[in-house]
């Protein structure tokens, strides 16, 4: 089945039910349907076929997700872009992805034009903007101008459907090309999970140029036919607004926003009594933020905790509603049709009890990395995906993440590479050597922190050095804390030792 075929399905069983509700629009599942039909017409017509991309730099909206469908049910490849990164960054995967068409909304299309003024291969700019800037065309006029395209292309369950960009631990993202496979099975298995329903009103608030946000949630619930309410931005209190007024049934996020809600919210101003399933991920929450919500929101009998990776499509574990405060700091078990190995450096099983790298295999894993066949052949052996994720399982079977074997930061659901902001900050002058790391923060999980050593001769501060990064990458990338050292421990000649420099920061408190 390919994935298009989701909507055919939810609009001939629910014609006139909600299918999403926005901040700027309400469609039920025929007009939702009907726009994108339109929106395929005028792709066909510029020339959009199989294998081509189709990128879109936007917010959450109801017209991102009809370029999302229209491109696939065309044989495309949609291609979500970060629209919090950087001019320089996003030049980077418009040149790798190289697609035939961009989409954007007016919060992103300066950064867009920016991005794409020095490339001659992508002609069609489009902007949902109600007056779209030079050199993009009205998104709205090409809904319009164009009639339903009924008939899809043959599309077969291995074909691309999504090019996802993920921190890359080289510096460099990577595309993580998922098939039509991929994503169904991931949707089968949430839907099995997580006990997810058609009548269901799920409330969208991460962004959907994430792996969890597009796939876990919002193709999970087209699948079903649900309701889907999106959110542009977090706000805590427009969050229980709309769950109010749209009597929201389910409701994830990833532990910094769980947090920041129950920091800005009142118990008894908002009726909360709709929402029954609460979903977790992108890192560990705290079992109290846990009990919290389930105190905030009666009628929801857990939190499921969610494990997954953007190459697995990217659910891999999740524990229970029921379990989620009987098992601490636990991801669950691992995924129907899913299997999960750890395995110690030469690749022997570890033993309950013992940490060893979470390895994935299952018709959910990635097609590979895009134009890197490389990096895909290391990343995917005898059919196993090597997550770099450290982990244990217990006795009873349940998986516990322990650490990250590769040099990723997790920082407030946005995951960071060291090795990204360090050649970022290599490039001053100034800096002779330098680490980039994470240290806990209750807010965000992880912050980004950096150890440097000053080249001879030069001085610099935090703040100047702030500034410098900030011209070049995303602010979630930017350093919150940076040491000043005279030296960097190693373990070995030219090899910076992390884990040493840590432990010595912590230990000695140094500024």
């Amino acid at each position: 089945m390919d994935i298009g075929s989701f909507l055919d399905i939810a609009k001939d069983h629910f014609p006139d039910k909600p299918a999403i509700i926005s901040e700027d629009n309400r469609y039920t599942y025929r007009q939702f349907k009907d726009r994108i039909q339109r929106l395929m017409g005028g792709l066909f017509m510029l020339g959009v076929q199989k294998g081509d991309r189709v990128a879109a730099l936007m917010w959450n909206s109801s017209e991102m997700m009809e370029v999302y469908l229209a491109a696939i049910r065309l044989g495309a490849i949609f291609t979500p872009l970060n629209y919090r990164l950087k001019e320089p960054e996003l030049c980077y995967l418009l040149k790798d992805a190289a697609p035939k068409v961009l989409v954007t909304d007016e919060q992103c299309q300066q950064l867009a034009g920016q991005a794409t003024g020095r490339m001659d291969n992508l002609r069609h700019l489009f902007s949902t903007a109600s007056k779209p800037a030079d050199g993009f065309k009205r998104y709205e006029d090409i809904i319009s101008a164009h009639k339903p395209l009924d008939k899809k292309a043959s599309i077969k369950a291995d074909d691309p459907c999504q090019l996802l960009y993920t921190s890359g631990t080289t510096g460099r993202p990577k595309g993580v090309v998922l098939s039509h496979e991929n994503i169904s099975w991931n949707t089968f298995n949430m839907i099995h999970i997580r006990r997810d329903r058609s009548q269901d009103v799920s409330l969208l608030l991460g962004p959907l140029f994430h792996a969890a946000a597009l796939n876990s949630h919002f193709t999970t619930r087209l699948a079903l036919g649900a309701t889907q309410v999106f959110m542009k931005k977090f706000d805590p209190e427009r969050l229980m607004e709309a769950v109010q007024q749209e009597s929201v049934t389910v409701l994830p996020a990833n532990p910094t926003a769980f947090i920041m809600l129950m920091e800005h919210c009142s118990a008894g101003r908002y009726n909360t009594t709709s929402v029954t399933t609460l979903s977790s991920g992108s890192d560990k929450l705290p079992d109290q933020v846990k009990q919290n919500l389930l105190d905030y929101f009666p009628q929801a009998k857990g939190v499921y905790d969610i494990y997954g990776i953007t190459e697995c499509g990217p659910c891999i574990s999740c524990l229970s509603a029921e379990d989620s405060l009987a098992k601490t700091a636990c991801v669950g078990f691992p995924l129907p049709f899913v299997q999960v190995r750890l395995v110690d450096e030469r690749d022997n099983p570890a033993p309950p009890g013992h940490t060893g790298e979470v390895l994935v295999k299952g018709p959910n894993v990635m097609k590979g990395y895009y134009g890197k066949p490389e990096q895909t052949a290391k990343a995917i052996k005898n059919d196993w995906f090597y997550s770099g994720d450290l982990a244990r399982f217990d006795d009873e079977g349940y998986l516990y993440i322990v650490d990250r074997k590769k040099d990723i930061i997790v920082s407030g659901g946005e995951n960071v590479s060291a090795r990204e902001v360090e050649e970022a900050l290599f490039a001053h002058s100034a800096i002779s050597r330098v680490a980039v790391f994470g240290t806990p923060h209750p807010k965000w999980g992880e912050q980004v922190t950096a150890a440097v050593v000053l080249a001879k001769g030069h001085d610099i501060t935090s703040d100047q050095l702030i500034t410098y990064l900030r011209a070049g990458l995303a602010g979630y990338k930017i350093p919150r804390k940076i040491h000043f050292l005279e030296s960097i421990p190693e373990s070995g000649p030219g090899k910076i030792n992390k884990k040493r420099l840590k432990k010595m920061l912590a230990s000695h408190n140094v500024k």
